[in-house]
C-alpha cells in the first residue's frame, strides 16, 4: 500500500534514514506479510490513554499484516488506513511467510 498520503517524505533525513525493510532476525519485508510484535515498544506506548495501551498490548505476539512503510520505513499497520507503525526491527516475520 502507497502511504504517501499518510506521511510525506521530510525534507532531510535524520542519521539512519529512512530504515531498511529488514525484521529483528535480518529477513526482509514487505507490504501485506505477517509478522509478530513480541513486545510492543515503550515509546509507542508512552503518554496514550489506558484503552489505547490495552488495545496495543492485546496485539503482542499475534500474527498482523504489515499495512505498508511510511517514509521514515516504519513498519505500518491498521484496517485499510495506518494505525500505529513500529520500526522494522520491533517486528518478526512469521517463519511460514516467503518474503518474496
Amino acid at each position: 500500500m502507497d502511504l504517501s498520503a499518510y506521511f510525506a517524505a521530510p525534507a532531510y533525513w535524520p542519521d539512519g534514514y529512512p530504515l531498511e525493510a529488514i525484521d529483528a532476525n535480518g529477513r526482509a519485508l514487505r507490504a501485506g506479510q505477517r509478522v509478530r510484535i513480541e513486545m510492543m515498544p515503550a515509546g509507542l506506548l508512552k503518554d496514550l490513554p489506558e484503552d489505547d495501551v490495552a488495545r496495543l498490548r492485546a496485539l503482542e505476539g499475534k500474527p498482523l499484516p504489515i499495512l505498508g512503510f511510511d517514509a521514515y520505513g516504519h513498519v505500518c499497520f491498521g484496517d485499510g488506513a495506518p494505525w500505529f507503525s513500529v520500526r522494522p526491527d520491533e517486528v518478526v516475520a512469521l517463519a511460514d511467510e516467503d518474503p518474496w
